[in-house]
């Protein structure tokens, strides 16, 4: 019966623990220590220390399930420390009571089919983004040119080197000299068992407690678009939609002091502010003329298409409004310097071969204090408090300023 419940309970904490580009090397970068070897990484792994990794890695089905993938495809795998695993209770012993198929999870969850060569990282570009092997089939992810492709959705895995530190999701998780490259692919050692996201934006924000204005604001204003229009601004649902498909984000998320700071204390603030200009629906009977005066300032607080149909005052196009795609927008707070997002491009229309959005936001660094306002504004700055939050469907960074567009009044 011990027995029993042991196996159950490393089961339950198994599981609960576990876009930007996919990988793709960089020409070149800067000279970043490993080892490399001519051993697979199988052999690298049961001469190493990380005897917990291996013993899971041994009883598991992993060796198996890679020689389903493509014999040419090589692996990364994320590698947790023994004290990692002791951190959570676990040993070779309870390890090896595991059934395989958690562990599989497990394992699969630590492991990308791209292999990571150091010396291609460039440290001047974002996060290289990977797909692990670990699928939820509970959720559809759209993928590919014009992101016309489906498949199940996939646990990601964002990582950096940076002063010859290992950066996993914008964390430092371990050191860049341990890292070893072998025949069919690349371990990086780590100090973590790496977290398995299972709530989203929106449900995260709701639980945390301090963003009771923010949500009940964009709950607000989808009501207001769905009412002139029919079409909901999806302004809240973004962050939990998760049909028909998975939407990514990230978001500077403002709190209930931010808003109090910019004298907003009610939804009554709200209308008030929102009464200077009213959106009105034209005559194709969806398309809004504007959108509201509040969401000038939210709209700055996170990167991704807002879905609503306003009116475009771009004349060089033929249609009235225009659908544009987003490029992948998951971003840390290693990413979240100037020099790597300063011109990014956050929507497209490649049918257009046409740029619509770049990256509107300053970012200021003063040792470990990071900053963030909107391009060319001149209001206060707003302090990122918390940063590197990771969601299911993306990243939270909490700010304690409104990032207030230049001129804006409220």
């Amino acid at each position: 019966m011990k027995l029993h419940l042991l196996v159950i309970s490393m089961m339950v904490l198994l599981l609960s623990s576990c876009s930007k580009k996919e990988f793709m090397p960089a020409p070149e970068g800067e000279n970043i220590p490993y080892h490399e070897t001519k051993k697979t990484i199988q052999e690298n792994l049961e001469s190493s220390a990380y005897t917990c990794f291996y013993t899971a890695w041994r009883k598991s089905n992993m060796d198996k399930i890679l020689k389903t993938l493509n014999p040419k495809i090589a692996v990364t795998v994320f590698v947790p420390d023994n004290k990692a695993f002791e951190a959570l209770g676990y040993n070779i012993a309870t390890i090896n009571r595991t059934p395989a198929a958690v562990l599989d999870s497990l394992l699969l969850f630590h492991t990308a089919k791209n292999q990571v060569l150091p010396e291609t990282l460039d440290p001047q570009s974002a996060n290289y983004l990977f797909m692990s092997l670990l699928e939820n089939k509970n959720y559809i992810e759209r993928y590919g040119m014009m992101n016309g492709e489906f498949r199940y959705y996939l646990y990601r895995h964002y990582f950096n080197i940076e002063n010859n530190k290992v950066l996993v999701n914008g964390k430092v998780s371990g050191n860049a000299a341990d890292i070893m490259i072998g025949t069919n692919g690349t371990l990086i050692p780590i100090d973590k068992v790496l977290n398995r996201p299972v709530k989203d934006i929106r449900q995260t924000l709701q639980e945390d407690g301090r963003f009771g204005l923010y949500l009940s604001i964009l709950e607000h204003d989808d009501q207001f678009y769905t009412e002139i229009s029919g079409f909901p601004g999806n302004q809240l649902d973004r962050f939990f939609n998760k049909e028909p498909y998975v939407s990514f984000s990230s978001v500077f998320a403002p709190t209930d002091e931010a808003f109090h700071k910019a004298g907003i204390h009610s939804l009554a603030d709200v209308q008030k502010l929102n009464s200077r200009s009213v959106p009105y629906i034209l005559e194709d009977y969806f398309t809004v003329s504007n959108y509201l005066p509040v969401d000038s300032i939210l709209n700055n607080h996170f990167w991704q298409y807002n879905g609503i149909y306003v009116q475009n005052m771009d004349l060089s196009y033929n249609s009235r409004y225009i659908s544009p795609e987003p490029n992948p927008i998951c971003f840390f707070s290693n990413d979240l310097k100037n020099e790597i997002l300063g011109s990014y491009v956050t929507l497209y229309n490649s049918e257009r071969s046409r740029v619509i959005h770049l990256n509107n936001l300053d970012f200021i660094r003063n040792g470990t204090t990071l900053k963030v306002r909107v391009k060319g504004s001149d209001a206060e700055p707003a302090t990122v408090i918390a940063s590197d939050i990771q969601t299911f469907n993306g990243t939270i960074h909490v700010v304690d300023r409104l990032l207030l567009p230049k001129g804006f009044k409220i």
